[in-house]
């Protein structure tokens, strides 16, 4: 598997499509025909020893037992981008029946799949156990080792989304999971994306495998050696032992690969295109464009002078999209699980409800977003003091000691669908454009030692119809995936939403530079998300440091008991440089369309302050781009010399300095290879050069 081939003409022509802001990348050839050999050998293939997925059923591994079942298959096209192959074993002594849902896609070296396990027999089946969504071994050309690349995940720390490679060890195994310090989360906890995100790049020699789980709950990933020349690859959620009772099914976890030849950081961008083309929201069936956040805690203010801060914006030209109100638009008398858990505003703040804003926010220009905890229910108050049958059992989170939590249950169908048609009313009718759900989720117990896994699985399931419900409902919506952090980022939310804001880290002296480094590990895996920069710490080497698909202008969090709530909105900006913020705002409108392209970064990572952090981005489709460098606090360089990526070597480029308005004239090849040399006097400080190809 994954050698090179030659490839024959109708598998070329198989690589003719590519997304809107890609150009051909090297190596794509040969990894559009490892993955088509891959599928016809793992999962079309009839007679397949190496499918790529594993279980055991009633004490036998699957591989010895699914060759005797009955097979069916089928494809079909979904569109001119995909193809679906529907795979069915059914075991003829108990009924089990094991569905694979398989899309190939044509325009990416790519194959996605989920499997769905069904009783269909008229009682409980034999132990069902270890489902390994992803089980598959990759082999290399000649010996040699496997580096598995990933990142960390969100736990409000300055390295959060750090990149990581370690080395799949000669014996025993390298374990990924998404959190393994039982202080991160309750054990039953949606939390994908603690300890890591569900995402890794294997590499071994010029080739690799880029994977993605999607499933928002606790997963774990296994990575073994076979000898000098293949390694095992193995994916699954924490834990599953479980009979099905007559006409139950379950679901796996969805597994994303993309086959890579060549360049890593080459592959990286092949793995953004297919996100943004593919795995990213739509709000209004159109693609996600960006966004300018001011964002708020909701008690700062009353309605009216909310309103007076939204239209402060368009009073004194400067752009903003979207009008945020985070928490606290609900009462906080009975603490904060009791405020979280109601969607009725505070009267004494809200008189009229929420839609006055949201309709003010739109005669701007702008649209409106509200911070919900949906999952959240508590006997006092909202959902569970009208519905107490749907509280369940209390469960206790580390977030909140000694407190008792109760949970909406997205796995009981009924709950699942009042919390649909309640929230999608809520939306419509208080203006919502923006769904900030925010919270970490949790499941009831298992009902038994045989049932392992069962009350994760349903959860799982009814959150995406949660979601899916809401998006239905209200076709224009846009969910902000928020989860203490980006804590639930997996390739199922990815589909449905955006982490706006992706970590409760403490915003101290030195957030700049953590908001860096917190692009720098994201971008090569999640194309769509959000930076923020402080308006106490405005300046172009912050805000620069936040550019991202969405921009969040964040504030103090005024209104929290000891401070002060605002009464007077003039008085909140007059601190600021409005020049530099207007400024600072329209250079990032207009340099917004490059954060969508190719990624290159252009230094190591690294949370010091004594160095230089920089990257470029690339829109091939434009034939035009951008390079932003930070020299840091504490760098003693006044220059750093940087070599571009992505360039036509026969193409000159105008080069301009957006501080500056200098304008240069260089050639590709001579950008390349020779390079620039990027001058920052001051420190900290930032630069930000603009190119496009000449005509």
């Amino acid at each position: 598997m994954l050698m090179r081939l030659i490839a024959s003409v109708s598998l070329i022509l198989m690589w003719t499509t590519v997304p809107s802001h890609s150009a051909p990348v090297k190596g794509s050839m040969v990894a559009r025909v490892d993955a088509r050999r891959w599928i016809d050998e793992r999962l079309l293939d009839r007679n397949s020893r190496q499918l790529p997925f594993s279980f055991t059923y009633g004490g036998h591994a699957s591989g010895e037992l699914i060759k005797e079942w009955t097979r069916r298959a089928r494809s079909g096209k979904l569109d001119e981008n995909r193809t679906q192959h529907t795979l069915t074993w059914t075991d003829p002594q108990t009924g089990l029946e094991l569905r694979c849902m398989g899309i190939e896609y044509r325009d990416f070296p790519a194959v996605e799949w989920v499997l769905y396990v069904k009783n269909t027999w008229t009682r409980d089946t034999p132990i069902l156990e270890e489902l390994y969504a992803l089980d598959t071994q990759l082999t290399r050309a000649s010996p040699g080792g496997f580096m598995v690349h990933h990142i960390r995940g969100s736990d409000a720390k300055p390295n959060d989304f750090e990149p990581l490679t370690e080395a799949v060890p000669p014996t025993g195994e390298l374990i990924v999971r998404s959190y393994g310090d039982p202080n991160l989360a309750s054990p039953s906890s949606g939390s994908p994306s603690i300890e890591s995100m569900p995402m890794f790049n294997v590499e071994f020699g010029k080739e690799g495998v880029i994977a993605g789980l999607g499933w928002s709950g606790p997963w774990i990933a296994a990575f073994r050696r076979d000898g000098d020349r293949a390694a095992w690859v193995r994916a699954k959620m924490d834990a599953t032992h479980l009979t099905l009772h007559p006409g139950e099914h379950i679901r796996s976890p969805r597994v994303l690969l993309l086959f890579w030849h060549g360049d890593r950081v080459d592959a990286q961008n092949v793995w953004r295109r297919l996100i943004l083309a593919h795995y990213s929201p739509r709000p209004g069936g159109k693609p996600f464009s960006g966004l300018t956040a001011d964002a708020n805690w909701s008690n700062i203010m009353d309605a009216d002078h909310h309103i007076q801060q939204l239209r402060w914006w368009g009073d004194h030209d400067i752009p903003m999209e979207y009008y945020w109100m985070d928490a606290a638009w609900t009462d906080m008398s009975k603490g904060w699980v009791a405020h979280q858990s109601q969607q009725a505003p505070n009267k004494s703040l809200f008189p009229d409800g929420m839609r006055p804003i949201a309709d003010a926010a739109r005669r701007r220009g702008m649209k409106y977003l509200l911070w919900f905890v949906p999952h959240s229910l508590h006997p006092e108050v909202g959902i569970g003091k009208e519905h107490p049958e749907f509280l369940g059992a209390p469960f206790t989170s580390p977030l909140f000691p000694g407190q008792k939590i109760y949970a909406l249950n997205h796995g009981n169908p009924e709950i699942n669908r009042f919390a649909i048609n309640s929230f999608s009313k809520i939306i419509s009718d208080f203006g919502v454009d923006i769904f900030r759900q925010d919270g970490t989720a949790g499941w009831p117990a298992d009902t038994g030692p045989d049932r392992l896994g069962i009350s994760q699985i349903r959860y799982t399931e009814g959150f995406y119809e949660f979601w899916d419900g809401l998006l239905k409902n209200n076709p224009n919506l846009m969910i902000d995936n928020c989860a203490t952090g980006a804590r639930r980022v997996e390739m199922e939310t990815m589909k449905r939403s955006i982490a706006l804001h992706r970590s409760d880290v403490p915003a101290g002296p030195d957030y700049a530079l953590t908001v860096q480094a917190f692009n720098q590990g994201m971008f090569p895996w999640v194309p769509l998300h959000g930076g923020a920069v402080l308006t106490s710490q405005l300046s172009a080497y912050s805000f620069r440091s936040a550019y991202c698909p969405a921009l969040l202008v964040a504030w103090p969090e005024e209104g929290l008991p000891p401070r002060t709530w605002i009464t007077d909105v003039a008085k909140r900006w007059s601190g600021l440089d409005l020049d530099l913020l207007r400024r600072l705002m329209k250079e990032y409108m207009k340099v917004r369309p490059y954060i969508f392209g190719d990624y290159y970064p252009l230094t190591p990572y690294s949370l010091d302050t004594n160095v230089w952090a920089g990257w470029q981005f690339d829109r091939p489709d434009l034939g035009e781009g951008m390079i932003q460098m930070f020299r840091r606090p504490d760098s003693p360089r006044e220059s750093m010399p940087i070599r571009l990526r992505g360039l036509e070597p026969d193409a000159v480029y105008i080069m301009t300095n957006l501080d500056t308005a200098e304008a240069t004239e260089v050639s590709g090849i001579k950008l390349a290879n020779d390079g620039l040399t990027v001058t920052i006097k001051k420190h900290p400080g930032s630069a930000l050069i603009t190119y496009k190809k000449k005509r």
